[in-house]
């Protein structure tokens, strides 16, 4: 059973109050609405006409909200998780081209395409499990953070993403400012369910200073424009968009994954304290249906669909991950599709007030992806695979001169850190995993010495195979107990073997003797003072309990006893 962090407050299983949730769906809602402005952005650069752009944008706003209820009701199928799904920024590009060359066809046939790669990349995911380590989901959550910083300060400090000369703008920076500082204020000093009003508080506030600071010109005439009702429009996927288009588009389906991955891996560590290793039946399953998502998208006009990472900035200042809201979330998406006259409110937004959102959320992805990086022992191996990403997707993002000398596929890749730093360290990790044995073994010596022999393997053993410090220590005191007790059973030497794969740290304690016994409950006080056999009794109740799994065997007529730990 997953264990709930203290900042949580409503875990994925569990129902908020109503009032609180109709609150956090609003909320969560919102921000799928607000990247509506990529959609914006493919339609305006594809030339489209006014009802064109409308289709694009309501398809979609539609396809997260279906989204958003199959990522959160149906945990058989898809995460179980409050993963809410949005236009992704990384399709802009590829949109506009699409659109320019064939119209709201060619752009669904890119994500019709883009659909399938995730399909079959969640199928695949599972086999792949020794390529996804606590390192690399790290690097890929780090990163997440770091690739939306460009559009964070841009907004904080009111430039424009494509300006060549940066001037402070004071008033972009106060709106930003005092967003932000709004949020982090009501997510660390409220209690209760007060911390659910954090993000709205800090809109409002953006929203107030924006209104007295004059950046909200055209927000009536934004809403006046807009029709009232706007139903989805079917489109055909039209593939004489030209096969070079669409093979890059699929390299940049395959690797956009892992940020959907990144995302869900979040979520999921969001909401358990006790986190140690993906789930990969749950990331699988995530991926597959965000998939089903995208395709559905493509029928309904939209454009690509990936997940949110603002939204687990979101649930982390509210200390809410119930599915509940997931769900409630995408009905409201899917309501709000209709009416873009509601929908602009959003879209409309002050880009400060979207820059201080970011900022909040860019700081959590940073820390908790370093944090997740670091949770297990380190090793000079394991340190090349977190380094060297994290220093090539920086030095990528802070030098935009390698992205404009490069082309084909490498400029695809060093387009986004996010990408560099996620193939970089897998490739490093499977590199890296050459030449280290999953099987070790040693012969427990005599005397006081062999608790700091036993304790030094296990510390080298943890190192090479990236075990978490506390999974060691606690198998160091197992390992110990159980090496105290056999000692008075055995006729000869003690030998110790470990193993680990994936899933578990198992060590097997080998030798001559009489059999261990694993007693349900501990011996009396009497018990332990009278039976001959009772210090022994204590010490397998006592073992039991420190590991996962003990267990007795019999091996070419010697006695075995496996400890079991999840690694």
């Amino acid at each position: 059973m997953k264990k709930r962090p203290r900042s949580i407050q409503f875990s994925r299983d569990e129902r908020p109050p109503l009032a609180s949730i109709a609150l956090l769906a609003f909320q969560h809602a919102a921000l799928p609405a607000l990247f509506l402005i990529y959609a914006a952005m493919i339609a305006k650069g594809a030339g489209f006409t006014a009802v064109q752009q409308q289709s694009l944008l309501v398809g979609t706003l539609l396809s997260c909200g279906v989204g958003a209820v199959i990522q959160a009701k149906f945990a058989r199928h898809a995460s179980g998780l409050l993963a809410i799904p949005l236009g992704t920024p990384v399709f802009v590009l590829f949109g506009i081209q699409a659109g320019a060359a064939a119209g709201p066809g060619g752009v669904a046939a890119l994500v019709l395409m883009g659909g399938l790669v995730q399909i079959a990349m969640g199928h695949v995911l599972e086999r792949l499990r020794g390529l996804f380590p606590a390192e690399v989901c790290g690097v890929v959550v780090l990163m997440l953070g770091v690739s939306i910083l460009p559009l964070t300060f841009n907004r904080i400090l009111g430039i424009e993403d494509e300006a060549t000369f940066y001037a402070l703008d004071s008033r972009a920076l106060a709106i930003s400012l005092a967003t932000m500082g709004t949020i982090i204020v009501a997510a660390v000093w409220l209690k209760g369910t007060k911390r659910f009003f954090a993000l709205l508080m800090g809109c409002a506030v953006g929203y107030l200073m924006a209104f007295f600071l004059g950046e909200l010109d055209g927000f009536g005439e934004a809403i006046a424009t807009a029709p009232f009702m706007a139903p989805p429009q079917f489109v055909l996927p039209d593939f004489s968009i030209g096969i070079s288009l669409i093979i890059a588009f699929v390299v940049l389906s395959m690797v956009s994954a892992v940020d959907d991955m990144g995302v869900l891996i979040s979520m999921d560590r969001l909401d358990d304290a006790d986190w140690s290793r993906p789930n990969m039946k749950q990331l699988s399953q995530g991926v597959s249906s965000l998939g089903v998502t995208s395709v559905l998208s493509s029928f309904l006009g939209g454009g690509f669909i990936g997940l949110s990472s603002t939204n687990i900035g979101l649930a982390f200042a509210t200390g809410v991950t119930s599915r509940i809201v997931g769900t409630a979330a995408g009905i409201v998406l899917i309501a709000a599709s209709f009416f873009p006259k509601l929908t602009t409110i959003v879209t409309a937004m002050p880009e400060p007030v979207v820059g201080g959102i970011l900022g909040y959320a860019a700081s959590y992805f940073i820390v908790a992806g370093a944090e997740l990086a670091l949770s297990r022992m380190m090793s000079p191996r394991r340190m090349i695979v977190i380094g060297v990403p994290v220093a090539a997707g920086i030095a990528v993002q802070a030098t935009p001169v390698l992205v404009s000398s490069a082309t084909g596929i490498m400029n695809i890749i060093l387009h986004s850190p996010l990408i560099t730093s996620a193939l970089l360290a897998i490739a490093l990790n499977a590199l890296m995993r050459i030449g280290i044995a999953q099987t070790e073994a040693m012969e427990v010596p005599d005397g006081l010495a062999r608790h700091d022999k036993i304790l030094e393997a296990l510390d080298i053993w943890g190192e090479t195979w990236g075990l978490k410090r506390a999974t060691v220590l606690q198998a160091n005191g197992a390992v110990n107990q159980l090496v105290e007790a056999v000692s008075e059973l055995c006729e000869g030497p003690i030998r110790l073997e470990a193993r680990h794969d994936e899933l578990n740290f198992d060590l097997r304690i080998l030798y001559s003797g009489q059999p261990m016994v694993f007693p349900d409950r501990a011996p009396s006080p009497e018990e332990l003072m009278n039976d001959p056999d009772g210090v022994s009794r204590m010490a397998g109740w006592l073992v039991r309990h420190l590991a996962h799994q003990a267990q007795p065997f019999m091996r070419d007529g010697q006695q075995g006893i496996l400890l079991r730990f999840e690694s």
